[in-house]
């Protein structure tokens, strides 16, 4: 492979001025700039990319941690960040934790230990601590989609208490009054917001919750799927369903087909998260929507604004939830 020194003898220029034209580390002509590039190209050389980081003390690695990839919210989040950051030359390296503590902790060291120049973390961490809280203090690191309490980052979130307060509401509107709700694990903040949301909307309209209509799951679709079937099942089954998050509505919708239960005729259903999916159903699906490109763009660009240093305060952005009506809510039959 040339090097750096076949280079400069061949351009007849030191090898400093070929370092830097190279990393770009201090001003060089354009007309000898052309020359060195012409060389470079025509001798196929190829920078050592780690000497290089470790000369400029940057990698123009994004490190990106999400919690479930199968879940196409998390997708979208990714696409919106690396479009913000690879304009800028940056690589985004993504990391899928199914939901393991575990592998949440190796991921985080492997990308420090890397010196990936930020990082975006979708913690599964439940409760309040994170084992790894002195590492995640002195990181660049923007935490999206659940809070990590306590953790000094910038952050993006969406609205889960206004998106779950909208999809009560939207069904309170239509004239229901026994209302379920798959809702998902108080430990991650997602989970507890929302339900937050749900039970404000229900208190602000009088409407007492019924336990038996309201169990918690665990954001698989799997729980979705039986914890429908219980609802459904009751005695005193309710006439709507409201669901936190998309792939346990996923599970809700298999649940209904299989006990033959009519959208929205016998049951409106509400879920939260708007997928491709959503509007090819029969009827179209009722959604809170989240904006997860918006929270991933908008993640993105905060890395990169805390990489350049043009910003020490951190900041949070909350992204509003909106309802999209569909066919999937009615109002009750008599």
């Amino acid at each position: 492979m040339p090097t750096i020194k076949d280079i400069a003898r061949k351009a007849n220029v030191s090898t400093a001025t070929v370092s830097h034209v190279i990393n770009e580390t201090r001003f060089v002509s354009k007309p000898l700039k052309r020359k060195v590039k012409a060389v470079i190209e025509e001798l196929g050389y190829q920078p050592n990319r780690i000497a290089r980081s470790l000369v400029i003390q940057k990698t123009h690695t994004i490190g990106v941690i999400v919690s479930d990839i199968l879940n196409p919210f998390y997708t979208a989040v990714v696409r919106g960040l690396e479009d913000a950051t690879s304009a800028f030359g940056y690589n985004v390296m993504l990391c899928n934790t199914d939901e393991d503590p575990d592998k949440e902790i190796k991921y985080i060291r492997l990308l420090l230990e890397k010196r990936a120049d930020g990082i975006a973390l979708a913690t599964c961490f439940q409760g309040n601590e994170h084992p790894l809280m002195g590492q995640l203090n002195q990181a660049t690191l923007v935490t999206i989609v659940r809070r990590i309490a306590r953790l000094k980052s910038d952050a993006v979130f969406a609205d889960n208490v206004g998106g779950a307060y909208k999809a009560i509401e939207h069904l309170i509107s239509l004239g229901h009054r026994r209302i379920g709700v798959i809702s998902g694990p108080s430990g991650f903040s997602s989970g507890r917001e929302r339900l937050e949301g749900v039970l404000k909307a229900l208190n602000d309209h009088d409407i007492s919750p019924n336990e038996a209509w309201m169990p918690t799951g665990d954001f698989k679709q799997e729980s979705g799927y039986l914890l429908a079937k219980k609802i459904i099942q009751c005695k005193n089954p309710p006439s709507a369903l409201f669901v936190s998050n998309n792939r346990m509505t996923l599970g809700a919708l298999k649940a209904l087909r299989e006990l033959g239960i009519q959208i929205p005729k016998d049951i409106s259903i509400v879920g939260l998260d708007d997928t491709e999916w959503s509007i090819l159903l029969n009827p179209p699906l009722t959604v809170i929507h989240q904006s997860p490109y918006d929270m991933g763009n908008i993640a993105g660009k905060m890395l990169l604004g805390r990489i350049f240093k043009k910003r020490k305060r951190f900041k949070t952005n909350i992204i509003p939830a909106k309802l999209i009506e569909r066919g999937s809510s009615a109002p009750p039959r008599e």
